[in-house]
């Protein structure tokens, strides 16, 4: 597997409609609604006081519902099938804290139109924008084979961290 550049979103925005938009404008959407076989993992977390709870599912709609109506539930959920082109996987992580990290997920580097190797940092920063603009996302970050935040004081961190690293990126 290629390493992957992985683009989040943070937003307070945790309801149906903008997880929708989110998913209608990065996947064909009516194809990624079975999940027959998966399952929703919510790890324990001290911080939060939660348990570990391991919760079957069948569809992307159930997926969405419990992270809706179990607020202080944190979990991640990847989507790597039936994506629009140029997007290797979406992640929605349904924070401690209430809100929601919109996730996408592209290739480190691409072939350009000669054949040559190059960085997609490019096309990373312009899906930055747009997760910003359908989420109303707050704050974003570009990172690299990095799970998303539990929370918004972690994501306030990994910002930070991330940021000092892609501006060397962006020097060379």
């Amino acid at each position: 597997m290629p390493p992957y550049y992985d683009i989040y979103g943070l937003s307070r925005q945790r309801d149906k409609r903008t997880i929708e938009k989110f998913l209608n404008y990065f996947s064909i959407r009516e194809k990624i609604e079975n999940r027959e076989g998966q399952e929703i993992a919510v790890y324990k977390n001290e911080k939060y006081n939660t348990e570990e709870t391991w919760t079957a599912i069948s569809t992307l709609t159930e997926v969405i519902d419990f992270g809706l109506e179990n607020k202080n539930f944190g979990f991640a959920f990847y989507i790597g099938d039936n994506l629009k082109e140029g997007i290797n996987h979406i992640i929605l992580k349904f924070t401690f804290d209430g809100k929601i990290i919109f996730g996408i997920s592209v290739k480190e580097n691409k072939i350009d139109d000669n054949g040559n190797l190059i960085d997609n940092y490019g096309k990373a920063l312009e899906i930055e924008k747009k997760i910003a603009e359908l989420t109303n996302s707050t704050k974003t970050s570009i990172q690299f084979e990095y799970a998303p935040s539990d929370d918004e004081e972690e994501f306030d961190n990994d910002i930070e961290m991330w940021r000092n690293m892609n501006e060397e990126k962006l020097k060379k």
